[in-house]
């Protein structure tokens, strides 16, 4: 018996909102751990997936994963419940990520997705457009450009605040059960 179809459908955004073409989508069952083929987003941002392409038979209430990669703009995952035959929505907007590179040593080359600003007055950080400070400049433990307000019982940071060249940078947290479980977008201050 064939899988019985099952679209899922949405749009993907970058951290502004901005809808982005070419990104990357795929999904993931996971009960039977099994993907789709991936797809990839129009020009509107917009993207379909069809549960038919599984080689086992899903189920209403089955959990599976969509994920949204472009290069440059970051990465989200949305784990979400089948809803039946018919279609669903699954709109993604990218985490914050850089698509810089460092070097640890001449042979490796890793992708950079840490905490520092992926944008900064108003424009992306690129290699072409890098932040005006280079990672020597900043010490996270030492530095009074960098600071971490904690109000927190437990010890973790609320916020967390930059300045470079003058002008301050801050992102909040959101904890659960005394886990992180938002980091804020990177609001500018001054």
């Amino acid at each position: 018996m064939p899988v019985t179809g099952h679209l899922v459908s949405g749009r993907v955004f970058d951290l502004h909102g901005v809808l982005l073409s070419d990104a990357i989508v795929t999904l993931k069952h996971i009960s039977f751990d099994e993907s789709i083929p991936s797809v990839v987003t129009n020009t509107k941002g917009e993207y379909i997936l069809n549960l038919a392409k599984l080689s086992s038979q899903w189920s209403k209430g089955d959990n599976i994963t969509v994920t949204a990669t472009k290069s440059g703009e970051g990465t989200k995952s949305e784990t979400v419940t089948i809803q039946g035959i018919g279609r669903q929505t699954v709109n993604l907007t990218l985490a914050e990520t850089s698509d810089l590179s460092f070097y640890e040593n001449p042979r490796d080359v890793y992708n950079l997705n840490f905490a520092l600003l992926t944008h900064y007055d108003g424009e992306k950080v690129t290699r072409e457009r890098p932040l005006p400070v280079s990672s020597s400049e900043i010490d996270l433990l030492n530095n009074p450009s960098h600071s971490w307000t904690i109000t927190r019982g437990d010890g973790q940071p609320d916020s967390e605040t930059v300045t470079i060249r003058g002008v301050r940078y801050t992102r909040n947290f959101t904890y659960e059960n005394n886990n992180m479980i938002m980091r804020s977008e990177w609001v500018r201050q001054s």
